[in-house]
């Protein structure tokens, strides 16, 4: 007599170890190890799949987090602030009254060589940043606040009537925005 064949999981593709065990799974019955009998035996026939849905179970289930609280809305600023026009002079000036190389201002200052000579002989204008950087080193002005009127809304009398024309520029008007 020859050795015995032996016997193989039918799901899992296992070697049998002892008699096995016979489950229904989609109306087809199979011979099963241990393991997969655990596993799959006691679910009821027809119930389940040993086939992959390409779902993932659930395990945990993310909390969610804490939305941050909303800033409050701050009005805007009732003024903006603008270069004033003669900079070149005060900073050309401020540059020969300091007598140090254009190189020893851009080190001490935090500007480059290019952008100083730029602004101090006019080609450009500083911005907000460089210009705050001229004035703490300076002790000069460069910046002006331009307070802002808040415009009032036009208001459209009661017994206006809109003419073709008014309506033909509102339509313009929709459609450049």
């Amino acid at each position: 007599m020859g050795k015995a064949k032996p016997k193989i999981c039918e799901i899992c593709g296992a070697t049998i170890r002892g008699p096995g065990h016979t489950i229904r799974v989609e109306g087809a019955e199979l011979l099963v190890c241990d393991r997969c009998y655990e596993r799959y035996g006691r679910k009821k026939p027809g119930t389940f799949s040993v086939m992959p849905t390409g779902r993932e179970p659930r395990r945990k289930y993310a909390r969610p987090k804490p939305k941050p609280a909303p800033k409050p809305r701050t009005e805007r600023p009732l003024y903006t602030e603008d270069i004033v026009e003669d900079y070149a002079e005060r900073v050309y000036q401020a540059i020969q009254r300091s007598g140090k190389s254009y190189e020893e201002l851009s080190h001490e200052i935090g500007l480059s060589m290019k952008d100083l000579k730029a602004i101090a002989h006019g080609y450009r204008e500083p911005t907000i940043k460089e210009a705050k950087k001229l004035e703490k080193y300076f002790k000069i002005t460069l910046i002006e606040r331009v307070e802002e009127v808040p415009k009032e809304k036009a208001t459209i009398p009661k017994d206006y009537e809109p003419t073709l024309g008014d309506i033909a520029n509102i339509r313009i008007r929709k459609r450049k925005k």
